[in-house]
């Protein structure tokens, strides 16, 4: 299985009047997101399966590394690599995606990370 940390980030913004304000990054949103990004080009099934995929994603418990199947882990890779057009802003985010290791699970962590 892949772990990938879902802790917002904060990010630094300048605003119209030339002060500078951090934001969260919303990690969970961004890769939910980028599973329905028109880049791929996704057809009805896989268009059907992403969703799966993000409403786990969305219901993943806050505070706790996502777990991911291999097959997973690669449309989420996927469609990381079918964009274009990032910012410095996504470094992280990216990093996050390319660098998730693999990890051990018990059947119990397995069972609870889906089908």
């Amino acid at each position: 299985m892949r772990e990938i940390n879902l802790d917002p980030y904060f990010v630094e913004a300048e605003l119209p009047d030339g002060t500078k304000k951090s934001f969260p990054y919303i990690v969970k949103q961004s890769i939910c997101g980028a599973l329905f990004l028109p880049e791929q080009r996704l057809g009805m099934a896989e268009l059907l399966d992403n969703d799966r995929l993000a409403q786990k994603i969305k219901a993943w418990p806050e505070g706790s590394p996502l777990l991911l199947e291999e097959a997973e882990y690669q449309k989420i890779r996927a469609a990381f690599e079918a964009h274009r057009g990032y910012t410095e802003h996504d470094v992280e985010l990216v990093r996050r995606i390319m660098n998730a290791p693999e990890v051990a699970v018990t059947k119990a962590a397995k069972k609870a990370a889906g089908p």
